[in-house]
């Protein structure tokens, strides 16, 4: 006599593949791509009236995007991406980019940050950044961030650096995950470090503060009306957009 089939066991393997096929989908999508028109999201949303309503909105203030692959990284690869290309472009912001990162090492070293593996992705983010702001073309730059190890590299750091700003000042932030983690080290430790985990407003916001680099946040979703659009951190005049849509962030051009 067979044993009956456990239809929990089927929905758990359907569930698993699909969550492969997306996987797999992601997977051969590139890191950065090349931007194309806003106007290409469309289709994305022809059943979905309230995205493509918001999506027509778009339209009028932005003209192309730059996706960056769904895989738990996307905020992280967006702002260092848009960090490296605003550094070519503006010396004053180089500067002031730099001179912080000269003391980000000893700083999170200070925070308890292991020091051989901190030091690695410090030095590495640093001497592609100052690669590229000396020599590195646009062409040279995708190629860094389309390079699984070395754009990687460089999330790690932007990680290290959001876990910093969040521990150095968790007063500030440890209200807002009070009841959920003992302390602000426990939530980096689940919620920033990992690299499947994405961002949220707490860590785009120490983010922004730690580097002075601020943005724009384009949220596309459900609710009526257009897109809603939020300065972080507050008051600040960002040069550069990230749009949003539940899950994943891409970058947005005017």
């Amino acid at each position: 006599m067979t044993a009956e089939a456990d239809p929990m066991s089927h929905d758990d393997n359907v569930i698993a593949q699909m969550d492969q096929i997306s996987k797999d989908i992601a997977n051969k999508s590139p890191l950065v791509s090349e931007p194309e028109p806003v106007e290409n999201l469309k289709s994305e949303y022809t059943q979905n009236h309230g995205f493509l309503a918001k999506i027509e909105h778009l339209t009028k203030s932005y003209s192309k995007i730059r996706r960056v692959r769904g895989d738990g990284n996307c905020f992280y690869r967006a702002y260092a991406y848009t960090l490296f290309d605003a550094c070519k472009r503006d010396a004053a912001l180089r500067d002031r980019v730099f001179k912080k990162l000269d003391t980000t090492l000893a700083w999170l070293v200070q925070l308890g940050m292991p020091s051989f593996t901190t030091e690695d992705f410090h030095d590495t983010f640093v001497e592609t950044l100052k690669n590229h702001c000396d020599s590195g073309t646009y062409d040279s730059l995708m190629e860094t961030f389309n390079n699984d190890g070395m754009s990687n590299y460089l999330v790690v750091y932007v990680r290290l650096l959001t876990s910093g700003q969040l521990q150095q000042d968790s007063d500030e932030y440890l209200p807002f995950v009070e009841g959920l983690y003992k302390d602000m080290k426990e939530f980096c430790d689940k919620e920033v470090m990992p690299v499947d985990r994405e961002a949220d407003h707490l860590q785009i916001k120490a983010l922004t503060e730690c580097l002075s680099f601020p943005l724009k946040l384009v949220y596309v979703d459900r609710s009526e009306g257009g897109p809603t659009e939020l300065v972080i951190p507050d008051g600040s005049s960002p040069d550069v957009s990230l749009l949003y849509r539940p899950g994943h962030y891409d970058i947005l051009y005017d």
